[in-house]
């Protein structure tokens, strides 16, 4: 198979899982944004909680649209491609860090799918 056609797929393949990933975490907001609204914890937390929890979500859709912007930039397709796989890794650390193995392993299998367009790039 060509380099550029499997970079091309590997990429949209890691991009639409990053998708999935976001509109599911954020499926969640209102349910758990209830839960902490009537906790015992502190206002600041309350106030703040639904940004930080929005937060990934916004990040994901953010790697998901740079990995698709990568395809049509021309240069720097490698790094770019790199840096996504490292920071969705990232990700997929936290994710599992928290107990959470079923967004660990999807979000590790976006980054190697990433890390594959990173290495068949030129």
């Amino acid at each position: 198979m060509d380099k550029s056609k499997i970079v091309k797929i590997a990429t949209i393949i890691g991009s639409i899982l990053l998708v999935i990933m976001a509109i599911f975490h954020i499926s969640g907001i209102g349910y758990v944004n209830n839960l902490v609204q009537q906790s015992n914890t502190e206002l600041i937390v309350k106030t703040i909680f639904p940004v930080l929890f929005a937060h990934p979500s916004v990040q994901l859709f953010g790697f998901a649209g740079l990995g698709i912007w990568t395809l049509f930039s021309g240069n720097g397709i490698k790094n770019s491609l790199l840096f996504i796989a490292v920071m969705v890794c990232i990700d997929a650390a936290f994710a599992f860090y928290l107990g959470a193995a079923v967004p660990g392993v999807l979000l590790m299998f976006a980054a190697f799918t990433f890390g594959i367009g990173a290495v068949k790039a030129k």
